[in-house]
């Protein structure tokens, strides 16, 4: 088998291993969600959650059902490394990456571009092997873009504010004037393990803060403990890209966290879904 193919390593964790559950689970969830929708804009991205689907999917969905049935050529999908050590980020370059609804082909002109323009960007295959703020958003993809879509996939592990300002740079020179249409996927939860009070308090206080795009008060607020974003510099990249593009706020879509679906309220995790678009 070909190194560079990127096999799932949390199917039958994190989303159903078999088709038919899988294909089942993840068009419930995209029934039962109602997102606000905007069809005068032209979406540029999404944040959504990475956790198992039993507890984020619902939240997810709201964001994916905006794409539902929708054409994008390329998905370039941001997620943190939780595993790997990483002095900028990782994509994957070549090859496909394999879920249980099939195989999505890298889009290697654009993985390409990255690594040769990109401030510190590698293909570091180990980061993504372990990884799941990557994978477990492959599947809502593969079924609500009915059509071939190509995928990039970035492990970021460096969330520095500076860092991913000259992400969103390359990111930006990569897609502003190309003739393919792209669109951005930033993977993060919220608060982890807090009370359900404390959660909804922390995560609260970060999503005024995307959702009204103040970048300097969000990083401010994760680095001193007020707020959590295990995905901050995947919400941080497509902050500055939408900034790039005119975007003046976020639509907050759902706004949820574990114990909602555990009945657990004393350690749960934050999820929160948006829709980011172009001016």
């Amino acid at each position: 088998m070909s190194v560079y193919i990127r096999e799932p390593v949390v199917q039958g964790m994190f989303y159903p291993a078999k088709r038919d559950s899988l294909t089942k689970m993840v068009s419930t969830f995209l029934l039962n969600a109602k997102p606000k929708v905007q069809k005068e804009k032209e979406l540029l991205g999404l944040i959504v959650p990475h956790a198992g689907y039993v507890y984020s999917g619902g939240c997810a969905a709201h964001a994916y059902k905006l794409i539902k049935g929708q054409r994008f050529d390329t998905v370039i999908v941001i997620g943190p490394s939780h595993y790997t050590m990483l002095d900028g980020s990782s994509v994957w370059a070549k090859g496909e990456y394999v879920t249980s609804l099939g195989s999505v082909n890298i889009d290697e002109e654009a993985a390409s571009y990255l690594l040769d323009k990109g401030p510190d960007i590698e293909f570091y295959q180990v980061a993504h092997m372990q990884e799941h703020s990557v994978e477990v958003q492959i599947p809502f993809l593969q079924y609500v873009l009915k059509s071939k879509f190509e995928l990039v996939p970035i492990i970021i592990g460096n969330p520095s504010y500076d860092y991913t300002s000259r992400l969103a740079d390359t990111i930006y020179s990569l897609i502003k004037g190309n003739h393919k249409k792209y669109l951005i996927v930033a993977s993060t939860d919220l608060s982890h393990y807090h009370n359900d009070q404390v959660a909804k308090r922390m995560d609260r206080s970060v999503i005024e803060l995307v959702k009204t795009m103040n970048k300097e008060e969000l990083d401010r607020s994760i680095k001193t403990g007020t707020g959590e974003a295990c995905g901050m510099g995947s919400i941080l990249t497509l902050l500055f890209l939408a900034e790039k593009f005119g975007t003046r706020s976020i639509d907050i879509l759902n706004i949820t966290n574990s114990g909602e679906v555990s009945g657990d309220k004393e350690r749960v995790v934050g999820y929160m879904s948006a829709a980011v678009y172009r001016s």
